[in-house]
C-alpha cells in the first residue's frame, strides 16, 4: 500500500495526525516523481524502461522512456507525491496508462466546502467533461469526492518527439478529488491514458485503486498498536501467487526443521492486513499468512528443531530477526525481504506453530510529516 500520514494543528492543541494508504496494482511501476536532479529522473527512468522493455529495440526504448520523461516532468512541476505507469499487452496490442496522486493543504475550511468548490471550479474550467459529486467507491465511511471524466491531451515538443516534429498525444484522464476527514488535505487521484480502446479496463482499474483507499487517526493507529494481532479477513480470498509463494516458504521451513510430519494441523492461509498496516490502524487487505503447525513431535526432535533450522538459514539465503534457544526463531526472505517467518515450540504440547506472512503490498514514500506512496 502507499502510505500517507498528514498533521493538521488545532488552536493550542497538539498536532493531529491521519495515516492514510491505499494499494496500487504490482503490474504498475513507480515514476521518479522525486528525483532530486534531472541527471537520477533520466537514470532511473532508463533503469524503469529497460526492466519493462527487456527485449524491446532501442527505438522502442527511447519512445517510452521519452513519453514518460514528458510525463514525469509535468508531475514534478504539478507536485505529485506519487506517479506510476503500466505498461500492458492487450492481445499482441500495446497499451499503457499513468496513475499519479498529488496533496493539496487545506486551510481554515471542511470537507462539505472544499467539495462545493472543487465542484463549481472544475464545472468553470471543464465545461464539456462529466464534472459531478460521487460517493467514494467502497472506501472509508460516506466518503464523498468530486470526480472529473474527460480528454486531457498533450503535446511532444519536437525535441522530445521520436519524428522530431511536434506531436500531439490524445489522453483520456479521469480526477478525483478526496477531502480528508482531518479537513487539514486533500488527495488528488488521477489516471491518465492515451489508449482509448481500453478506457473501460482502466476505468475500473481506477475505481479498484480508489476502493482500497484507507485511513485512521492517530488515536486509532495507537489502540490497533495495542492489539494483539490482525485477524483474517475471510470475505477476501488471498492471491493465488501469495498463496504458491506461502506455501514455497513453508515447505523449505518443514525441510529445514528435519521434522517428519505434515503441516495439515491448524493449515491456513488467509488474506490480512500486515501488522504494520493494522498498528497504523488500517484495515484494508494487504498482504496474506500461512498459518500451520505439527503436533505430537518425539521430545528430542522437538528440542533440536529450530537449532537445525537455525543452521539452515544461510543456505536458505534467509536472514535471522530473533532466536530464543528451543522457544522460537523469527527471519526474513533474502531473496524477497518482505516475507516474514516465525517458528515457535510449545513443549509442553509437544508442537511447533509456524507463521510465514507474505509482502505487504503498500508502498511508503514521503516526508517527515507525510507517508505518502
Amino acid at each position: 500500500m502507499t502510505e500517507l500520514t498528514t498533521t493538521t494543528a488545532g488552536p493550542g492543541s497538539e498536532k493531529s495526525k491521519l495515516h492514510v494508504g491505499w494499494i496500487m496494482p504490482p503490474f504498475f511501476h513507480e515514476l521518479p516523481v522525486d528525483a532530486k536532479d534531472p541527471e537520477e529522473l533520466g537514470e532511473r527512468l532508463g533503469q524503469t524502461v529497460t526492466s519493462v522493455l527487456p527485449g524491446g529495440t532501442g527505438e522502442q526504448q527511447v519512445e517510452m522512456f521519452l513519453m514518460y520523461l514528458y510525463i514525469t516532468a509535468e508531475l514534478q512541476e504539478a507536485g505529485a507525491v506519487y506517479g506510476g505507469f503500466c505498461f500492458m499487452d492487450m492481445d499482441g496490442r500495446p497499451s499503457t496508462a499513468s496513475v499519479a496522486v498529488y496533496q493539496t493543504p487545506l486551510e481554515n475550511t471542511t470537507a462539505d466546502d472544499v467539495l462545493a468548490d472543487a465542484l463549481s471550479t472544475l464545472r468553470r474550467a471543464y465545461p464539456d467533461d462529466d464534472v459531478r459529486i460521487s460517493a467514494l467507491p467502497g472506501g472509508n465511511g460516506n466518503g464523498q469526492a468530486v470526480v472529473r471524466i474527460g480528454d486531457a491531451p498533450f503535446t511532444l515538443d519536437p525535441a522530445d518527439s521520436p519524428t522530431g516534429e511536434a506531436v500531439e498525444v490524445p489522453r483520456g484522464q479521469i480526477q478525483v478529488y478526496i477531502p480528508l476527514p482531518n479537513d487539514s488535505d486533500m488527495l488528488i487521484f488521477e489516471l491518465s491514458t492515451p489508449c482509448m480502446e481500453d478506457w473501460d479496463f482502466y476505468s475500473e482499474l481506477f475505481a479498484t485503486v480508489l476502493r482500497s483507499l484507507d485511513w485512521a487517526t492517530e488515536e486509532e493507529a495507537q489502540m490497533a498498536a495495542a492489539l494483539s494481532q490482525p485477524q483474517p479477513i475471510p470475505e477476501v480470498k488471498p492471491d493465488p501467487e501469495v498463496v504458491q509463494a506461502l506455501y514455497g516458504y513453508s515447505s523449505r521451513i518443514l525441510d529445514g526443521l528435519s521434522v517428519q510430519g505434515r503441516m495439515d494441523e491448524g493449515n491456513q492461509v488467509s488474506a490480512i492486513t500486515c501488522p504494520d498496516c493494522w498498528s497504523k490502524g488500517m484495515r484494508s487487505v494487504c498482504s496474506g499468512r500461512h498459518q500451520w503447525q505439527i503436533d505430537d513431535v518425539d521430545e528430542v526432535v522437538l528440542g533440536n528443531a529450530l537449532g537445525r533450522l537455525k543452521e539452515q538459514l544461510p543456505a536458505l539465503d534467509w536472514t535471522q530477526l530473533g532466536y530464543e534457544s528451543g522457544v522460537s526463531l523469527k527471519a526474513h526472505g533474502g531473496g524477497d525481504p518482505g516475507y516474514r517467518i516465525g517458528v515457535t515450540v510449545m513443549r509442553g504440547r509437544r508442537r511447533i506453530v509456524v507463521e510465514v506472512i507474505a509482502p505487504c503490498i503498500r508502498t511508503v514514500r514521503g516526508s517527515a510529516d507525510s507517508v505518502f506512496g
